[in-house]
């Protein structure tokens, strides 16, 4: 038996060495960037990010910051939004070179869009109240999106866009659903919430409690389901989700950010179909913020520990990368894989 488990050992080392030897992460080179004045990556945290093919990248991030690729990443455009320095826009969503909506996260509440290329800038939304806190935004096509924020009286907020992000509805209450006391979304990858496959939307919460919230209907009715990911405080929970298996399934990723060296119940692979069911056994890994599907089997998750991948269904994630990133996006339109992070840092996966 002995002899059994160290050939086992071996052959599961043996797997990690070669997967990781086939990817690895380049942060591409600030110096090549063109920066807007007033702009320091260095004092930047980017969590927005959206890849729309191989060439089209856009990434949003604090103090107003904005960035677009359109060369596949080996230029950058920088601009820092006028009269919005103080914002952090940890969302954004990009549907070709020249439209894009971003969303702050904080106080004021904003969501912005442009029509080209980010010469200029649509506010679209704005809400000055303090208990207003954006998380997420997805959407299901270049006309319908949806965003959830932080519970208001109880409730999760939702919002609604049928018009391409060029107004915004607030869902209410009786299509809300509500949530426990200290639960609430996190904003750390813009990817708490995800749309897609027809009408569906799903996303997961953290603090006191963990849960997966999950709708067929356009967000017009939710189930939702308890978690085994770690939860109680307010740094704990779900972080990222997606979706695997045609919208079937969805995987759940999280932590604790205020603990990011330790290993926890931090995945978990949830079964909507079932409501409550969740399958488990996933191995305890690092606070991750995001995970991606990379290939239909694939997923590739990040946090402040590094860049980890993992097959679909099975427990083992395999670190491929020490770097630290935010969030992690494929594009919809090809195969290209970016990352972005704190100061100011973007990366590419290359495999």
């Amino acid at each position: 038996m002995k002899t059994l488990r160290l050939c086992v050992s071996a052959f599961i080392l043996f797997i990690a060495f070669n997967v990781s030897a086939q990817y690895k992460i380049e942060i591409l080179d600030s110096n090549t960037f063109h920066l807007g004045q007033g702009i320091i990556l260095s004092k930047t945290s980017f969590r927005g990010l959206s890849v729309v093919d191989d060439k089209i990248i856009w990434v949003s991030g604090s103090k107003g910051t904005i960035a677009r690729s359109i060369d596949g990443g080996k230029t950058f455009s920088f601009q820092q939004l006028k009269g919005y320095e103080k914002s952090d826009f940890r969302d954004i969503e990009a549907f070709d070179e020249k439209r894009a909506i971003i969303m702050s996260s904080g106080t004021p509440a904003y969501i912005l869009k442009t029509i080209d290329g980010g010469q200029t800038w649509k506010e679209v939304y704005k809400n000055t109240d303090t208990t207003y806190f954006l998380d997420a935004m997805d959407f299901w096509n270049d006309k319908k999106g949806m965003l959830v924020g932080d519970p208001i009286n109880g409730y999760f907020l939702l919002l609604q866009t049928k018009d391409g992000g060029e107004t915004w509805q607030q869902l209410d209450t009786n299509k809300t659903p509500k949530a426990h006391l200290g639960e609430a979304v996190f904003a750390a990858s813009g990817t708490s919430l995800r749309c897609g496959f027809d009408s569906i939307v799903a996303f997961g919460s953290g603090g006191k409690v963990a849960r997966i919230f999950y709708s067929n209907t356009y967000g017009n009715s939710w189930i939702n389901s308890s978690t085994e990911i770690i939860q109680g405080k307010s740094s704990q929970g779900i972080f990222s989700i997606v979706f695997e298996n045609d919208g079937k399934m969805i995987r759940a990723i999280g932590g604790d950010y205020l603990n990011d060296s330790s290993k926890f119940k931090s995945t978990i692979l949830f079964e909507p179909s079932k409501s409550k069911s969740l399958v488990s056994g996933d191995d305890a890994t690092n606070y991750k913020s995001c995970i991606e599907k990379h290939y239909s089997t694939q997923q590739i998750s990040c946090g402040t520990k590094g860049v980890d991948l993992n097959e679909y269904k099975k427990p083992k994630y395999i670190q491929i990368s020490k770097e630290s990133f935010n969030v992690v996006r494929k594009a919809k339109n090809g195969k290209a894989v970016f990352l972005a992070g704190g100061k100011g840092k973007i990366g590419r996966l290359i495999y």
